[in-house]
């Protein structure tokens, strides 16, 4: 089996050298065709300057046919070669060979089969193995012969021969150009022409939103007149700027656009806009985290960065994006450099950024991305409402109060709250402070109110600076304070407080006796006035333009009254309570009559009615209510006086009082500087200046006391004075006598001095009691006194009452006709005089009587009133209206008799065995009995029933 394997194996040389030839020959058929084929495309493609499409298309056409051959004749066989892939067959060798070979023919391809036999005997192998033994000798390669190929080569002339043609006659960019254009197939080429188009932008770039000019020229030596622009299958004439240059607007692009020029069937190469995306803004809010003492709530703010904000407010800005990648945050700055801070990004194309902002800036939202920097800019303001100094006021009555508590009320407001509100004392003698803390609320604005000098201990004749602080609630800064405007305020000692007091009652005395002065010129004025209007048949404007004038004194009259009343009840308030129990009570009763006065000198209503009827110019009411002011004008006067009077008494009772403190005073002092071994002439000068003063004391209370209309009847003291004195010099005189000498002991220096002293200071207790005796003997007979007049007075009233009940009821059912007419005319103007006698005892009690009510005042002018009214009426005959005046009378008398008897009884009470009040001797008054039955009559006649 030899023979057979070399015949194998001299098939498969044979295979080999079969597909080598196949290889030489492809190469030579792939190289003729192929650049057959590439000089067709570049002479298809030089002539028809195909567009970018079409030359695309030709461009993978070439590939694909160059790809074939190249498979079909190199590939194909070197696979098949190599053994990658079936090549013919052992079989189909044989064929080749034999078809070769004829001595061979089909002896080769009858061994294969033999081989292939599945009944292999041994005569079979020994007929192969004879077989392939005769084959042996003949050489199977030399079937291949390589020189075949040569006759394939004139192929690849035809190829060459075309470009040698092309090359020497200079038209080698038939190729060069072509070969060019279709290896960038997709870029736009022109075919030559008379002109040519210039895209003159730097770039074409359009952003997108803004619109985008395309500028174009024309070169060539023919230039067209209209160019147009073609895009979107839709064509545009372009705007002719100049000769040879065009343009043409693209309205806000969105996309790229991809357009060529066109004119004269002259087409440009394809140009592509590309519009470039722009970074945007889609969404812009703030969220405000305002200081937590602003009280304001959290807010947030869409749509705009502006904002005004307080101070140390936190803000954090959230912005939504489109087509960004960066956001930048930039603080302005006029002199320095902007702060640029880069937003965070939170999420896709979400930034945000916090900043706490404690002054006012102006600020920029900038948008970027990859070809677009800073693109959009949103400039805002954000104006900071910087945390305002608290404010205060302070409004006070310190400059009228020269002594005592003052008031303050003020009003602290701040624009977010307030912390604390203090007031500070300053001492200017040796400047230290003191501070109070004032309760406030911690709102924005508060009232407050301050006693000073509450919560402070102040020295006596020390000057003070006095001011507040309020602080607010800032917590940025911390807490601002402002101060107050300064007041100041002296402390003042009890000897300045007494004498201010002193010349405050002189003075406001002073301006209540003027006052009485002009009260009764105004009243004899407006008296005289009305007796002259009642001459008159009628008023004119003359008579209006007086009563004006009468009203405008009177209203500037009580004006003044009234602030000096309210100095002396200030003064009287401000007095001290220590020196007399007695005093006390009469202090409290006279200011209650000093505001019973106040109360009863208010005439708004009858001032009132007289304004309206002198506009009307109604004689009979205006004559009325003349009368009516007269009336009571006349009273006020007599009360006013009377306050007076009252008010002089009693600053000389507690002068009086005060002296007598002294001494008590002076004479401890006097017994103490005896015993004590510190007893020399200086201690017991200071003493002797002391009673000087003491002694100055009694010429003040003498010279008060005379000025009184009824003057209280004091003790002589200038011999006690006198004697006290001489002691107390004398004991002075042997003090610096005993000083000088220093023969004796201090002992027996002092001794005769110590006597003296003794001797002064037992004089001066001894001249106080006598005074304190002095004063309560004359208070006891001024009380007997008082009880004595305000009985008379009653027996008085009760008889004029009794008297005109009588009188009123005798003009029933009579006229003017009647012969007892005049007289009983004549017994009205009695009675009137009675009534008069009984208003000056009245008075004169009233004058030193301080438990005396003002309130008497209403009941005697109105007395007074009707009584001249029942006269007036009953001599014209208008008896009707007589007796409701005298009704109106007798009302007043009783009413005026039922007070008295109320003071009376409760003087009487005062002293023990006193029952009530007597009109005579062993007769008893029943004055409520009396009054009740006069009203029932009243009251009946009214009705208009007679009675029994």
């Amino acid at each position: 089996m030899n023979n057979f394997k070399n015949i194998q194996q001299k098939l498969q040389s044979f295979i080999k050298k079969y597909y080598a030839n196949e290889i030489i020959k492809g190469s030579i058929l792939f190289l003729s065709f192929g650049l057959l084929y590439f000089i067709f495309t570049l002479f298809i493609e030089y002539f028809l300057w195909l567009k970018p499409i079409a030359r695309t298309i030709l461009f993978w056409i070439f590939i694909l046919v160059e790809f074939s051959l190249l498979v079909k004749w190199i590939v194909l066989p070197i696979l098949k070669l190599i053994g990658l892939q079936k090549g013919i067959s052992l079989n189909k060798a044989s064929k080749i060979i034999g078809n070769h070979f004829h001595e061979i023919d089909d002896k080769l391809l009858n061994v294969l089969q033999l081989n292939e036999s599945n009944a292999q005997t041994d005569l079979l192998i020994a007929s192969i193995e004879q077989k392939a033994k005769k084959l042996q000798p003949i050489p199977f390669k030399k079937a291949i012969n390589f020189n075949v190929n040569i006759k394939y080569i004139k192929y690849l002339i035809i190829p060459v021969i075309i470009w040698l043609i092309v090359f020497f006659t200079g038209n080698n960019s038939i190729f060069t150009q072509s070969f060019d254009r279709v290896v960038h197939h997709k870029m736009a080429y022109l075919p030559p022409a008379p002109f040519s188009f210039t895209v003159l932008n730097e770039n074409l770039q359009a952003i997108e939103g803004k619109s985008f000019v395309l500028q174009v020229s024309i070169n060539g030596n023919t230039i067209p007149e209209n160019v147009k622009i073609n895009f979107n299958n839709e064509s545009y004439y372009l705007n002719n700027k100049s000769v040879g240059n065009f343009f043409y607007e693209f309205e806000y692009p969105e996309n790229s656009i991809e357009f060529y020029l066109e004119a004269n069937g002259v087409e440009s190469i394809p140009y592509n806009l590309e519009v470039i995306k722009t970074p945007k803004i889609i969404g812009f809010e703030m969220a405000l985290t305002y200081p937590d003492y602003t009280h304001k709530k959290d807010e947030i703010v869409k749509n705009t960065g502006n904002a005004i904000i307080p101070e140390g407010t936190n803000i954090t800005w959230k912005v939504s994006s489109q087509n960004t990648n960066k956001i930048d945050f930039i603080i302005l700055s006029n002199n320095e450099k902007s702060n640029i801070f880069p937003m965070n990004k939170s999420d896709k194309e979400k930034y945000k950024i916090s900043k706490k902002i404690k002054q006012s800036i102006t600020y920029q939202i900038t948008t970027s991305n990859n070809k677009l920097k800073n693109y959009e800019k949103l400039s805002y303001q954000l104006q900071v409402v910087k945390d305002e100094f608290p404010k205060i006021f302070v409004n006070s009555d310190i400059d009228s109060v020269s002594r005592g508590p003052v008031q303050f009320i003020g009003k602290v407001s701040d624009d977010y709250g307030l912390s604390k509100l203090q007031v500070v004392t300053k001492n200017l003698s040796d400047n230290s402070n003191k501070k109070y803390n004032i309760s406030i609320k911690t709102s924005e604005f508060e009232e407050f109110y301050y006693v000073f000098p509450q919560g402070i201990i102040l020295k006596e004749g020390t000057n003070y600076e006095i001011r507040f602080e309020v602080f607010d609630n800032d917590l940025v800064n911390g807490s601002k304070k402002t101060l107050s405007q300064t007041f100041y305020y002296k402390n003042k000692t009890k000897k300045e407080i007494n004498k201010e007091l002193l010349l405050e009652q002189k003075q406001s005395l002073e301006n209540i006796e003027n006052s009485t002065k002009r009260a009764k010129d105004f009243q004899k004025a407006l008296e005289n006035f009305t007796n002259k209007l009642k001459s008159k048949n009628s008023t004119d404007w003359n008579d209006k333009k007086q009563i004006n004038e009468f009203l405008k004194r009177q209203e500037k009259y009580q004006q003044l009254l009234q602030r000096n009343t309210d100095k002396l009840l200030k003064n009287l308030d401000e007095m001290n309570n220590e020196i007399d129990p007695n005093l006390k009570d009469k202090k409290e009763e006279l200011i209650k009559r000093i505001e019973e006065a106040k109360e009863l000198q208010k005439k708004e209503d009858l001032l009132k009615e007289l304004q309206e009827l002198v506009e009307k110019l109604k004689k009979e009411n205006l004559l009325d209510k003349l009368d009516k002011l007269t009336k009571q004008t006349k009273q006020e006067n007599k009360s006013l006086e009377r306050i007076l009077e009252l008010t002089k008494r009693f600053y000389v009772e507690k002068k009086a009082a005060q002296i007598m403190r002294k001494l008590e005073e002076l004479a401890k002092n006097q017994d103490k500087l005896s015993e004590s071994k510190e007893n020399n002439s200086k201690k017991q000068n200071e003493l002797n200046k002391k009673f000087d003063s003491i002694q100055k004391d009694f010429n003040d209370l003498n010279k008060q006391n005379k000025e009184l209309k009824n003057p209280m009847e004091f003790p002589d003291t200038k011999a006690d004075q006198k004697l006290i004195e001489m002691e107390m010099q004398k004991a002075e005189e042997t003090l610096e006598k005993n000083e000088s000498d220093s023969k004796k002991s201090n002992s027996d220096k002092n001794e005769k001095a110590k006597k003296m002293q003794k001797s002064a200071a037992k004089k001066m207790q001894e001249l106080s009691k006598k005074m304190a005796e002095r004063m309560m003997q004359m208070e006891m007979d001024m009380s007997e006194e008082n009880i004595k007049d305000l009985q008379q007075i009653l027996n008085n009233l009760i008889i004029f009452s009794f008297d005109q009940e009588n009188l009123m009821l005798s003009f029933e059912g009579i006229n003017s006709k009647n012969a007892e007419y005049p007289k009983k005319l004549k017994k009205q103007q009695v009675l009137k005089e009675y009534f008069e006698h009984i208003d000056d005892s009245l008075y004169s009690l009233s004058l030193r009587m301080v438990r005396l009510s003002s309130k008497i005042q209403k009941d005697l002018t109105s007395a007074h009133y009707n009584l001249d009214k029942s006269l007036e009426n009953i001599a014209q005959n208008n008896i009707h209206q007589g007796v409701s005046n005298q009704q109106y009378t007798m009302t007043a008398a009783n009413n005026l008799a039922d007070l008295l008897s109320d003071i009376l009884q409760s003087l009487q009470n005062k002293k023990p065995g006193n029952g009530k009040g007597k009109v005579k001797k062993g007769e008893e008054i029943n004055l409520p009995d009396i009054i009740k039955k006069q009203n029932d009559l009243i009251q009946k006649l009214k009705e208009g029933v007679k009675p029994g």
